[in-house]
């Protein structure tokens, strides 16, 4: 007899905020998009997150979604509904979490969706989880018959060292979207940030639904002192979705 596979499902944790609305429609998106079920749960106090991660496990959660407000603005009118998490608490949660975390802002999915990804690549190690997971939004639109890419950006290095070490995930990047089928489109940048914070403008300029990155694992001096690099992309004024992905020792594979 053939084992029945489990239905994945998409957790989305939301509240009454603007950007909480914003993760119920990614939520749903995306769930269409993987084929998967959705579930929503309103945040509360109460809620630990190791409750979520041990509840996600069991029920064959592939992806959290969460939404993050923007910021206050100065002399804005008080009645604005926060979001439950804040930058520091989604990294907080996000860090410790096996299954990735997309987070949102307050806005809407665009017309176009997932359709375009954009994967930034540097020198990390990890390049191949973030490869993996954006060839699932293109590999998924075309079982829809529908055009997706990825659009790889990475920045020109001069040092020889970290420009070898990019164009080696760059090598393999190719090598993998090339046996998978997955159009892509690699574009070199010359951006004074960190590539995954360039990611977020090239986002933006390019109308993309939504850029990868990697959390850091182990924080600096610097990180400690003046913030990580994610907690200046995750909950950003733009609103650009972004996937936060941590270091596994197992590559997840997605079934298709």
């Amino acid at each position: 007899m053939k084992e029945e596979i489990k239905k994945t499902k998409i957790l989305v944790l939301s509240d009454h905020s603007l950007a909480g609305k914003a993760a119920r429609e990614h939520g749903q998106l995306i769930a269409q998009l993987f084929q998967s079920e959705m579930e929503v749960i309103m945040m509360t106090k109460k809620i630990l997150p190791e409750q979520l991660y041990i509840y996600a496990e069991a029920q064959n959660v592939i992806l959290f979604v969460i939404g993050i407000s923007a910021p206050k603005k100065r002399g804005e009118i008080k009645g604005r509904v926060q979001s439950f998490f804040t930058v520091r608490k989604g990294i907080s949660f996000i860090r410790p979490s096996r299954i990735p975390v997309l987070v949102v802002g307050e806005v809407l999915p665009l017309s176009t969706g997932y359709q375009k990804v954009i994967l930034p690549v540097d020198v990390d190690r990890q390049t191949k989880e973030k490869a993996m997971w954006a060839s699932y939004f293109v590999r998924f639109y075309n079982k829809q018959n529908i055009k997706a890419e990825v659009q790889v950006i990475h920045n020109q290095h001069k040092e020889e060292v970290t420009r070898r070490k990019v164009e080696n995930n760059l090598s393999f990047i190719e090598k993998l979207y090339n046996n998978l089928e997955v159009d892509y489109t690699i574009i070199p940048q010359q951006a004074l940030m960190h590539i995954d914070q360039e990611s977020l403008s090239y986002a933006q300029r390019e109308g993309a639904g939504v850029t990868l990155i990697m959390m850091t694992r182990f924080y600096s001096l610097i990180d400690l002192l003046f913030g990580s690099k994610e907690s200046k992309i995750i909950g950003n004024p733009e609103g650009i979705p972004v996937l936060c992905l941590n270091e596994r020792d197992d590559l997840f594979v997605l079934c298709q």
